[in-house]
This record gives C-alpha cells, sequence and structure tokens, in this order.
C-alpha cells in the first residue's frame, strides 16, 4: 500500500483528509535506534506512525534499559502535548526501521479548524491510548500473574488496528510488575497451546492472524 492507503486504513480517515496530512507533513524515514522526541524537548510538530515500531521509555529512575515498544500506526504522538502545551514527557525511538509523518503544530492548527476527521483522527488515538494505559495500570495490582499476562496481551492487541502485540518478555514483565521466567513460561504456553504466534514485531493472536489475512 502506498501513503495514503496506509493513513486510510491504520487511522480510519478518508482522502481528503489523507491527502492532507501528506502535503502538509513531512515523510521522514528513522533507522532502528533513531530518536525522535527527547524527554521535556519542545517540539512543535506531532507524529504519525506509517510502518514500524516506536519506544518509549519509563521516567521513574529505577526503570534502566527498559523500553516500551507500544507505538505502532493508528497511535499519533505528541498530541497531548499540541492539544495543552509543555514538553516531552519521555524520549520516544525507534525499535525498528520505521516511517513517519511529521505535522508542524501550524499545519495541526489549521486542520482542527476546517477538519472534524482531524479531530475524530486524534481523539480515537486519545482514547486507545488512555484505555490501554488505564488497563495496564489496573493489571499490575492483580494478584494473579499468570491470569493478567494473558489479559495484558489482549490489552495491547485491542490498542493496534492490525492485532499486533510489539512487546518481548522484557517488556511485558516491566509493565506487570511479574518477573521474566514467569512471562517468559506463560508466553511459550500460550504458543505450545496454538493461542498466540511469534512474529519479527512481536506477537499476535492466531485469530488476529487471520482476519489480517
Amino acid at each position: 500500500m502506498n501513503i495514503i492507503e496506509i493513513l486510510k486504513s491504520k487511522y480510519g480517515i478518508d482522502d481528503e483528509l489523507a491527502t492532507h496530512l501528506l502535503e502538509m507533513g513531512t515523510v521522514k524515514k528513522l533507522k532502528k535506534g533513531d530518536f525522535l522526541y527527547y524527554q521535556d524537548e519542545r517540539a512543535n510538530f506531532i507524529t504519525i506512525p506509517i510502518s514500524g515500531t516506536l519506544s518509549f521509555s519509563p521516567t521513574c529512575e529505577d526503570s534502566g534499559s527498559i523500553q516500551y515498544n507500544l507505538i505502532t500506526p493508528g497511535i499519533i504522538v505528541n498530541e497531548v502535548s499540541f492539544l495543552v502545551g509543555g514538553g516531552i514527557l519521555t524520549e520516544v525511538k525507534a525499535v525498528i526501521d520505521c516511517c513517519v509523518i511529521q505535522l508542524p503544530y501550524t499545519a495541526a492548527e489549521l486542520l482542527m479548524g476546517k477538519s472534524p476527521s482531524f479531530l475524530r483522527m486524534l481523539s480515537i488515538s486519545l482514547a486507545k491510548k488512555q484505555r490501554a494505559t488505564l488497563a495496564l495500570f489496573n493489571l499490575r495490582g492483580e494478584k494473579d500473574a499468570k491470569g493478567k499476562i494473558k489479559k495484558a496481551l489482549h490489552v495491547i492487541s485491542e490498542a493496534t488496528p492490525d492485532g499486533l502485540i510489539p512487546v518481548n518478555i522484557i517488556t511485558l514483565a516491566s509493565l506487570l510488575c511479574v518477573s521474566r521466567n514467569t512471562v517468559g513460561r506463560e508466553i511459550k504456553r500460550f504458543i505450545d497451546n496454538g493461542e498466540i504466534i511469534k512474529i519479527q514485531e512481536g506477537y499476535r493472536f492466531v485469530n488476529s492472524v487471520q482476519k489480517v489475512a
């Protein structure tokens, strides 16, 4: 698919808005490890992922080198700072090679004034992130480690347009406050039972693979 078709598919928008985004924004390719934003940076653009996976880092001091590989096409980056002001809360970088559209705040402001579809696009992205973040936060407090691992996989799968679960064992263990050994055992069990499959970007539930196909 070309960029217009990807925008329509991943963000649920029409030809007109997809064309505006492509014309008013800048297409940028990121290599694995490239930074898109730095913590506390005051950027002047929002980012619309087209391909690849981006990560953000937890801001607590004892987080070490943990990266949350949760940003995929369908999830806009930095719209919160655009809407309410302030700097970037955490660094964001490419986990694998990525392609994004960087839309200047000035262009976003113009689109907000004339395009209900753009407002809807921002709202849906925010709502997905809020629901997933709240669900994962609540799961951290559950005592059933095995149960909350599967629930977390479902939460993340539902937040991405095509059911991708772009995490690894280390990320999932950190998100849920569960040991890596426990997460690894459960992931292996899910794979052995034919519930999920391992792919390059992370995991997928078998039923989501069938839908994508």
